[in-house]
């Protein structure tokens, strides 16, 4: 069971993540949250701050996940098992497609300093948690002994932000599965030296 500052973050996350952090204003805030201002001012601080408790919140549950898939016996079975059920969400979560942090990073500039170092981070540890993942299946023989971790990790990242955005737009699930498989091809290939 949640907690209820949990539950309040995930209802946030969401509406962050439909709207972006612009377009969520107040009174969106507060009917999302059910709570009035003063309650949402006194255990926040002020929009940015709750803006960051959803950016550490989305990290932290993108973290667990790409953890678990580092541990599985077949990690790149399980991350591309991962892509594709995130890449293929239902049509009333389609917002769910689109990467909060690629949402958040677009709005770059009018984001405090505190809340820009935040993003940045996010990206960062995601490119971090792609890295284990890289380095467990070379472990396993998955990959070539040749992958460079850190450069494929930066790869697999931007060919994930690359579907999220094909997969917003696409109606075919096939479709966005046959981009998914030809990335996992792909990354079983040679890298330039």
């Amino acid at each position: 069971m949640q907690s209820p500052q949990t539950e309040i973050i995930e209802k946030a996350t969401n509406l962050f993540w439909q709207k972006g952090f612009q377009a969520a204003g107040m009174r969106d805030i507060q009917q999302a949250l059910d709570m009035r201002p003063g309650s949402i001012y006194a255990r926040f601080k002020s929009k940015e701050g709750l803006f960051q408790l959803v950016i550490e919140h989305y990290v932290t549950t993108n973290k667990e996940q790409l953890k678990a898939i580092a541990n599985s016996p077949q990690p790149l079975n399980a991350l591309q098992q991962f892509f594709v059920a995130t890449l293929t969400s239902t049509e009333q979560e389609r917002y769910k497609r689109q990467c909060l942090l690629i949402k958040s990073i677009t709005e770059l500039e009018i984001l405090s300093k505190n809340s820009k170092q935040a993003v940045k981070n996010a990206v960062n540890t995601i490119k971090e948690s792609f890295k284990e993942i890289i380095i467990k299946a070379i472990q396993t023989n998955t990959l070539p002994q040749t992958t460079p971790p850190d450069t494929a990790a930066d790869w697999l990242q931007n060919q994930f932000v690359a579907l999220r955005m094909y997969a917003q737009t696409q109606n075919d699930n096939n479709a966005i599965n046959t981009m998914v498989e030809k990335v996992f091809i792909d990354l079983q290939n040679q890298w330039p030296e």
